[in-house]
């Protein structure tokens, strides 16, 4: 599955630009960081979204009058470079967004710095309204305006109807996530933190490989959330790739029910160096 841009696709709108100039807290040792890359566009397309509503973020409610939240459900890095940034250069990042159905907006966020391209980050939301007070029990809502969005017509690239069941046969990691780090302004398990899970379970179950790993492309199919207090386990497993490449699968699940919260995908590219690298 890919949600690269078709061409009947490209917008008449020319979109929002954001320009970031980069510095510490947006890097890590080895490039962009992606955990902070995430949470910029998460920013970008519920702010985004919100000024194509016409209303200010904190006001969007249902037909109701009840305050929904814009869960990611599937997010696509693709064609990623993030090892070439660079402290005080400016990422600049050109946004646009369309209606994908009744409930669920998608954007795609191309990347640049100085005309380079560095990757293209493809989000799909649906508004959401918890139930119960809990983040296990939420329900899709619409939201009023969201049909003035262009649409992005059929087919959907993303139907939302990926396995949650099968557990890929790897080593396993337990984690607790931290309600002032890991979870959200709504309450959530911020869709960022999941990666940021991923990738504790990754240098802890393979840490000469995580070491110097750049992503190069990362497939994330949400399909659950925890309340805080709660711990996930990730089962990670290796598959097979060329050299100076690392294809990892991952399940995170819900350590008190076992519930299906995220699958991700990650091809990364690794020290040539590392004699396992490519290895099944």
């Amino acid at each position: 599955m890919s949600l690269v841009l078709p061409l009947h696709r490209v917008a008449i709108d020319p979109g929002r630009r954001t320009s970031v100039r980069l510095g510490m807290p947006h890097l890590t040792p080895n490039g962009l960081s992606e955990t902070w890359l995430l949470r910029e566009l998460g920013d970008v397309h519920w702010q985004f979204l919100a000024q194509k509503l016409g209303r200010p973020a904190a006001e969007i409610e249902d037909a109701r009058g009840n305050r929904v939240y814009a869960a990611f459900r599937h997010v696509q890095v693709e064609g990623a470079r993030f090892a070439e940034a660079r402290e005080d250069e400016s990422l600049d990042i050109l946004s646009s967004i369309w209606r994908l159905s009744r409930t669920q907006v998608l954007s795609r966020h191309d990347l640049s710095i100085g005309g380079r391209p560095l990757g293209t980050v493809t989000m799909v939301s649906a508004f959401i309204r918890r139930e119960g007070g809990s983040n296990h029990r939420v329900s899709r809502v619409e939201v009023p305006g969201l049909s003035e969005l262009p649409a992005w017509g059929e087919p959907q690239p993303y139907s939302g109807k990926e396995s949650a069941t099968d557990v890929p046969d790897g080593g396993s990691f337990l984690f607790t996530p931290c309600p002032g780090e890991d979870f959200n302004g709504a309450g959530f398990l911020y869709f960022s933190s999941y990666v940021g899970i991923t990738e504790r379970a990754a240098w802890t179950l393979h840490p000469a490989r995580a070491r110097d790993a750049v992503t190069l492309e990362r497939t994330i199919a949400y399909h659950g959330n925890i309340d805080m207090g709660e711990a996930v386990r990730v089962t990670m497993a290796e598959a097979p790739a060329v050299p100076g490449r690392w294809l990892t699968h991952a399940v995170l699940n819900r350590e008190s029910d076992g519930a299906c919260l995220a699958r991700i995908k990650t091809l990364k590219q690794v020290a040539s160096t590392d004699p396992t690298a490519g290895a099944s």
